[in-house]
């Protein structure tokens, strides 16, 4: 049986971290329709039953992903989703960071180039160059 299931998938995608993601939505989504579906309200029965619905479509394309033969393909939309993870993640790294900073340092953005500048705090007004475009401006830090 194991012998027969790894000739299957031979030359098949598989899974990835796409995949996975996928998986878990599709599955939170289910549940989150059915908890919906359970109320009486008219309104709530029909977003039960679009979240159902779009649980399914996203564990059906997980399968299909899952067992695609066009693996460039679906390695340029891991790759893909990966990019825009990192976006996401990154800008919670950038606020997190800020947060953390925000006794020692202030952020300003160049009025011309719209770049955030870091100044450390409590020295009064200065006169700030960005380091992008060169503009000079003056704030209180």
């Amino acid at each position: 049986m194991k012998e027969r299931l790894r000739r299957f998938m031979e030359g098949r995608y598989g899974a990835d971290e796409l995949n996975r993601f996928l998986m878990v939505c599709g599955w939170v989504l289910l549940l989150l329709g059915f908890v919906l579906s359970g109320f009486s309200s008219r309104a709530a029965l029909i977003a039960g039953a679009a979240l159902i619905s779009l649980s399914w479509a996203l564990l059906l394309y997980s399968v299909f992903r899952t067992l695609s033969k066009k693996t460039s393909r679906r390695a340029s939309e891991n790759y893909a989703y990966f990019v825009c993870k990192n976006k996401v993640l990154g800008w919670f790294r950038r606020i997190k960071g800020r947060w953390q900073d925000r006794k020692i340092h202030r952020y300003f953005r160049c009025p011309q180039c719209h770049a955030t500048v870091r100044v450390p705090r409590g020295k009064g007004k200065i006169r700030i160059t960005c380091p992008h475009c060169r503009h000079q401006f003056v704030k209180k830090s």
